[in-house]
């Protein structure tokens, strides 16, 4: 646990959290893990992923978030916005349209990604759980893509 609570406040204190925000808010936010108010992204489905918001307005612009994936694959998806990735615990993949699961590096704790908005793209935890900071630049938002 204290490897997980490392590489969170390693994420905040270089200042990867900064960018969008640093002229939106002039106080300090602490969330202990403990802290933090998981939700289902889909409350349709409340054993889908589960979400919870560290700063900011997912609906509405960029937002700082906690992403955990229970084990099993995403299938493919676009985003409307861009986001950065830092895993935090578990092992996970991470793939474009025309990649395959198999072809995708393997992404354990301290691992980063940036995905470009309208980039199609999946993605899989393999363990239990995968737990991620995701930095969203925009409105976060989720949808299949159309066939090609």
């Amino acid at each position: 646990m204290s490897r997980t609570l490392m590489l969170a406040a390693g994420c905040l204190s270089l200042g990867f959290a900064a960018g969008p925000f640093a002229a939106s808010q002039s106080r300090m936010i602490v969330t202990p893990i403990e802290s933090a108010a998981f939700k289902p992204v889909d409350p349709a489905r409340p054993n889908s992923a589960q979400v919870a918001v560290l700063r900011g307005d997912p609906n509405s612009g960029p937002s700082s978030t906690l992403l955990r994936l229970a084990k099993g694959p995403t299938p493919l998806h676009v985003h409307s916005s861009d986001y950065d990735l830092v895993v935090i615990s578990g092992e996970m993949k991470h793939w474009e349209r025309g990649q395959s699961e198999a072809q995708a590096a393997v992404l354990g704790p301290g691992s980063y990604y940036f995905q470009p908005g309208d980039l199609v793209h999946a993605g899989a935890c393999l363990t239990d759980e995968c737990l991620m900071y995701v930095q969203w630049s925009g409105r976060r938002d989720g949808r299949v893509p159309d066939a090609q």
